[in-house]
């Protein structure tokens, strides 16, 4: 993605070095954001609090600790998260009887599902399984993990992916055969 002397430089406020970095990671935290923002006139607005915490932060990164793309991508699911929080569009209500939803009797193939399938199976669906959806089956966080992230318990994290993915099957967005995860 870019080099740790790029790194470095933005470590030390060089703005070339801010530009270069925006340059090489700007489509991959694009990608990020359209994923969780599906509004397309707020996504330049998450673009720049992405990249402008990235290089508030840019001291606290440690190779050591794992890849900067990682990294960034952390920051940049955050900070979407924040967004989707701050204008209440993440509902992640769960109604009792589908509190303990059993999600290994539910699952799909997302592998044999095309970028286009799986962009139109996320464009109408509701913030929350979205959000939910995306942390756990793409970004592969564990729903531990998301429960701190969204300050929700683990098993409304599961509950949630559960309805997503019943949503996806409910509205007939792909074919029920290839529709297998787990």
């Amino acid at each position: 993605m870019i080099s740790q002397e790029t790194i470095q430089k933005c470590k030390h406020k060089e703005h070339r070095a801010f530009k270069t970095c925006y340059e090489a990671c700007a489509p991959y935290v694009y990608t990020i954001v359209k994923s969780y923002i599906y509004e397309a006139e707020f996504r330049k607005d998450v673009m720049q609090e992405v990249f402008a915490q990235i290089f508030i932060s840019i001291d606290k990164y440690d190779p050591k600790k794992g890849k900067f793309k990682s990294w960034i991508s952390q920051i940049a699911i955050y900070k979407c998260i924040g967004v989707l929080r701050k204008r209440k569009t993440l509902n992640l209500f769960v109604p009792l009887e589908d509190a303990h939803v059993d999600i290994s009797q539910e699952t799909f193939k997302l592998n044999e599902l095309t970028k286009k399938e799986i962009e139109s199976l996320l464009v109408n669906m509701p913030d929350g399984y979205r959000t939910i959806f995306l942390l756990s089956v793409i970004d592969d966080y564990k729903h531990k993990e998301i429960g701190e992230m969204l300050q929700i318990s683990p098993e409304t994290s599961r509950s949630q992916l559960s309805r997503a993915i019943r949503w996806i099957k409910n509205n007939k967005i792909v074919n029920e055969q290839n529709f297998t995860y787990g």
